[in-house]
């Protein structure tokens, strides 16, 4: 929860349901409408659930459990949330909250041996790229370059690659992100849910895995 709005009545209301402090509550639009006027770029931000479907899609998928996948969120305030290998998020929206809500809070979330699930550090988008080293970095938008997901996957999906897809709600990458591309696609005359986008991908990274040697994707 963003400091500047956590004093907000919707936002403590919310807090006090969930018997939580204000801070260590997750921005939702659903419940923080009226308070979410304040914040700058208010329409990309606010939507976990965006995130949830996400994480469902692309640590369920064949890619993930074999360890051919490394699954990272980066978040507006410049936040990276490392995903372990053969993690499963809860399917539970209200699980997912409490369990975000606790990374937000620690920097960690273990498991009951104390094996690390979830870790959440500060860093950027470029950050991430310099630390994982792709061969390519391909963001995903309506905006880019009309091709489709096959397409996409056979011309950049070589060695290793960086898949980048927006969670926010509505609108594109901002132009420093889309710097850090090597190119844009678009795999679908229309807007495509984030989890979407993600499901037509990887299936065809798995597809291309199964003609050639394995590679990995990020």
């Amino acid at each position: 929860m963003p400091e500047e709005i956590a004093g907000h009545p919707a936002v403590s209301s919310r807090a006090k349901k969930l018997g939580r402090k204000a801070q260590e509550t997750l921005l939702d639009r659903s419940y923080h409408h009226a308070a979410m006027k304040r914040l700058p770029d208010s329409w990309k931000r606010g939507r976990p659930d965006i995130v949830h479907f996400a994480l469902m899609e692309a640590l369920s998928t064949p890619l993930f459990i074999q360890g051919q996948l490394d699954v990272y969120v980066h978040t507006f305030g410049d936040m990276i949330i490392s995903m372990a290998a053969g993690l499963r998020v809860p399917k539970s929206y209200f699980r997912f909250e409490g369990l975000m809500q606790g990374l937000f809070r620690d920097g960690v979330v273990k498991s009951d041996e104390g094996a690390v699930l979830m870790e959440m550090r500060k860093g950027t988008l470029a950050d991430l790229i310099k630390e994982v080293k792709p061969g390519r970095v391909v963001g995903l938008s309506s905006a880019g370059v009309q091709s489709s997901a096959e397409q996409v996957v056979r011309k950049n999906y070589v060695d290793s690659c960086m898949f980048v897809i927006g969670g926010f709600p509505k609108g594109h990458f901002g132009d420093d992100t889309k710097a850090l591309f090597n190119c844009t696609y678009s795999i679908e005359g229309m807007g495509l849910e984030a989890h979407v986008v993600i499901a037509r991908i990887l299936y065809e990274c798995e597809k291309k895995n199964k003609r050639e040697k394995p590679s990995q994707a990020a």
